[in-house]
C-alpha cells in the first residue's frame, strides 16, 4: 500500500514540530524538524524539481507520523534525540563517540585545589572550564599552567599522603603546598591567576604581575621579584605564538565544510576570549549526494545540540536557510546569534587558515576511503556476488585452552568498519575448546539480536575457519528459512601465514587463492583480522579478570577472612584442592557442614 501523501498533510497543522518518515519494514528512514510542521511535509510531495537523495526518500516513504512542539528551538531538540535513537539512513549522522574535554579545578573542595583533565559529564563539585575542542589543546596548556603558576596538578592520595616535596616542586613546578611550602592566600592568587589567563584575561594577569614585581623589587625581595619576572615572560611568549592577532573579546567559532568522494567533513575551530584553542574534525555519516549547504545546515543543528557559549559562527560557504537556522541557533542561545560566510580581517584569515587545515585532513582520509572502496568492489569483481554488500558481519572465537570463550562479531560497509556496531558474545554450556559448538552459538544470538532489534539482515556472513566452521552457520540459516545471508569462509595456510588466506565458498564448494598481499587479500585480512583483535580483547579481558578472583568466592557462606585462613592453612588454592575433607574440618572455623560444602564445590564430580 503506497502512503496517501495528501490525507496525511491535510490533517498537519501549521506549527513546530518533529515529523518522521517509516519505509515499509516500518524502520524510521528520516527524521525532520520544521517551523510550520504543514508547509515542510508539503514541500516533499509539491512536484517541483528535486536532488537524487530527496527523490530517493519520498521513493522509500510508507508511513509518516510528527510531534508538535513549543517552538522551533525544542523542535531541534527532539529532532537530535530522535535522530541518535533510530540512526536514520538519510539524515547527516554526527557520530563522534568522544565527550569533549574540560580542564577541572577542585576549588570549594579541597584546601588547595587541583587543576586536572576532565571528559564527560560534570559530576564533581568545584570549577569547569571548557568544553575544549582537542583533548592537546587542555593538555599542552595544563602543562603551561604547572610551568607558570605551580598550581597542582597530583591527586589527592599523593597529596595527601606526601611527607616531603615530589620531584614536580624540585624542578620549579609546583610550590609544595602538600607540605605547607605555600600559604593558603599565595596559593589563592596563583590559582586566580589560573583562572584569569584561562579565561583569556591574559593582559590583566600580566598587569597584576608586573605591579606585584615592582613592589617586591622595592622591598628588596629580589627572588621573589624574579618568580613574577619569569611569569611575565613566559606568558609574554604564549601570547606572542598567536598567528592571527585577536581582541579579548572575541568569541567565535570557525566551521568549515567540504565533500570528496561522496566522503564529507565538517571542521571546527574555537576561539574564546580571544584565544585560538584548535580545531576538531568531524565526518558525519551522510547519503549520497546532500548538496553541501545542506549538509551544513544539518551539521549545525547537530553539533549546537542545545547550548552555544559562541558569539558569533563563521562558515565558509552560508548554509542552506541561513536566516531560519540563524534565528534557531540564536533563540537557543538566548540572545542574538551572528553567522556570516563573509568575515573581514583577521577573522577572515583565521577562516581561511581552519579552511586550509580542513582540506589537508579531509584528502588524508579521502584517500584511505578511496583506498578501501576499491577493495570493497571486489565482492562483486572477484567474488562472484551479484551486487557490492550493503553490510558485512564477520565472526570469530577466542578461548585460552577451553577457558572463558568469547566470539565476536565486527561490522563492515562500503566505507569501512563501523565499531559502534561491533559486539561481543559470552559462549555458554559448550565443551572446552569445541570452536564449531561456539560458531553455531555465537550465529544464533547473533540472529536473535538482528531479529530483536530490527538491523536487518547483513548480506555476508564472514567465518574465521573453514568448512565445519562455515557449515555451522549454514546450518543455522537453513532451519530458520534465512536465504538473505551468503557465508564465506577465511583460513590460513598450513604455516599460518599472514597474507596467504583461502577464502571458502560454500556454494560452489571450492577454496580460491587471492594473490599475495593483493588488495583482495588485504581486504580479506583487515576484515577477519578486526573480529580476531575484537575477541582476543573481550576473552582477555574476561581472563584477567578470573585470575584476579578466587573460586572460593562463588561459595555461598564463605567470607574473605574464611578464604584467606583457608589459603593460608594449605598454601594456596592447589593445596586446598588436594585436601581430604577430613584436612578440611581441620580449619580453625570451618565446620564439618561447611567442610563439606567446599569439599563437594571444589570436586563436583564425588557427589
Amino acid at each position: 500500500m503506497s502512503f496517501d501523501a495528501k490525507k496525511f498533510i491535510k490533517d498537519l497543522p501549521k506549527l513546530p514540530g518533529v515529523y518522521q518518515m517509516f519505509d515499509q519494514a516500518g524502520e524510521v528512514i528520516y527524521v525532520g524538524k520544521a517551523r510550520a510542521l504543514k508547509n515542510r511535509v508539503s514541500s516533499y510531495f509539491s512536484g517541483k524539481a528535486k536532488d537524487n537523495k530527496t527523490m530517493a526518500l519520498v521513493a522509500s516513504i510508507h508511513q509518516m507520523s510528527y510531534h508538535i512542539t513549543r517552538s522551533e528551538a525544542e523542535a531541534l531538540l527532539l529532532e537530535n534525540q530522535l535522530i541518535k535513537k533510530h540512526n536514520p539512513r538519510y539524515n547527516v549522522l554526527l557520530k563522534d563517540g568522544k565527550s569533549y574535554p574540560y580542564i577541572y579545578c577542585s576549588e570549594g573542595e579541597d584546601e588547595f585545589p587541583l587543576l586536572e583533565f576532565r571528559r564527560g559529564k560534570k559530576q564533581n563539585k568545584g570549577r569547569y572550564f571548557g568544553p575544549f575542542p582537542s583533548a592537546a589543546y587542555v593538555r599542552n596548556s595544563l602543562h603551561f599552567l604547572q610551568k607558570v603558576f605551580k598550581v597542582r596538578q597530583c591527586n589527592n592520595s599523593t597529596f595527601q599522603n606526601r611527607s616531603r616535596p615530589c620531584l614536580q616542586h624540585q624542578i620549579n613546578r609546583c610550590t609544595a603546598p602538600c607540605v605547607g611550602f605555600v600559604s593558603k592566600e599565595d596559593y589563592q592568587q596563583q590559582l586566580q591567576y589560573t583562572f584569569d589567563f584561562i579565561d583569556g584575561k591574559s593582559n590583566q594577569v600580566v598587569e597584576s604581575l608586573m605591579k606585584q614585581m615592582e613592589q617586591a623589587a622595592k622591598q628588596q625581595h629580589y627572588e621573589k621579584a624574579a618568580g613574577f619576572r619569569d611569569q611575565i615572560k613566559a606568558i609574554r611568549m604564549i601570547q606572542a605564538k598567536q598567528t592571527v592577532e585577536l581582541q579579548p573579546e572575541d568569541n567565535f567559532d570557525l566551521i568549515t565544510v567540504a565533500k570528496q568522494v561522496n566522503l564529507y567533513i565538517a571542521t571546527v575551530g574555537t576561539v574564546r576570549n580571544g584565544q585560538f584553542m584548535g580545531y576538531r574534525d568531524h565526518y558525519p555519516a551522510t547519503p549520497k549526494e546532500t548538496p553541501l549547504d545542506e549538509f551544513l545546515y544539518a551539521f549545525l543543528g547537530l553539533y549546537y545540540d542545545n547550548q552555544i557559549t559562541a558569539d558569533a559562527i563563521l562558515c565558509n560557504i552560508n548554509p542552506k536557510n541561513k536566516t531560519e537556522i540563524t534565528d534557531l541557533l540564536s533563540e537557543i542561545k538566548g540572545k542574538k546569534l551572528f553567522l556570516t560566510a563573509k568575515p573581514h580581517g583577521n577573522r577572515l584569515k583565521l577562516l581561511k587558515q581552519t579552511e586550509e587545515n580542513m582540506q589537508n585532513a579531509l584528502t588524508i582520509k579521502a584517500n584511505k576511503y578511496q583506498s578501501w572502496q576499491n577493495k570493497w568492489a571486489l565482492w562483486e569483481s572477484e567474488l562472484g556476488f551479484e551486487h557490492e554488500p550493503q553490510r558485512v558481519e564477520c565472526f570469530d572465537i577466542s578461548h585460552q585452552m577451553g577457558e572463558h570463550t568469547r566470539a565476536s562479531c565486527v561490522v563492515f560497509n562500503n566505507k569501512g568498519p563501523l565499531k559502534n556496531q561491533y559486539r561481543q558474545y559470552i559462549m555458554e554450556n559448550i565443551t572446552a575448546a569445541d570452536d564449531y559448538a561456539a560458531m553455531r552459538q555465537v550465529i544464533e544470538k547473533r540472529l536473535q539480536s538482528i531479529t530483536k532489534k530490527k538491523l536487518g539482515y547483513p548480506d555476508i556472513f564472514v567465518i574465521d575457519g573453514g568448512k565445519g566452521q562455515v557449515n555451522q552457520a549454514l546450518t543455522i540459516l537453513k532451519e530458520q528459512n534465512i536465504d538473505q545471508i551468503q557465508v564465506i569462509g577465511v583460513t590460513k595456510d598450513e604455516h599460518r601465514t599472514a597474507g596467504e588466506e583461502r577464502i571458502y565458498l560454500p556454494h560452489s564448494n571450492q577454496f580460491i587463492k587471492p594473490a599475495s598481499h593483493g588488495l583482495l587479500s588485504l581486504m580479506i585480512q583487515f576484515i577477519r583480522d578486526e573480529a580476531h583483535r575484537f575477541a582476543v580483547k573481550s576473552h582477555r579481558k574476561a581472563f584477567k579478570k578470573s585470575r584476579k578472583t578466587s573460586t572460593l568466592e562463588d561459595i555461598s557462606g564463605i567470607g574473605e577472612k574464611r578464604r584467606n585462613q583457608l589459603l593460608k592453612h594449605f598454601g594456596g588454592l592447589q593445596g586446598l584442592n588436594k585436601a581430604s575433607l577430613d584436612d578440611i574440618k581441620q580449619v580453625n572455623g570451618i565446620s564439618e557442614k561447611m567442610a563439606s560444602i567446599i569439599y563437594e564445590f571444589l570436586h563436583p564430580k564425588s557427589k
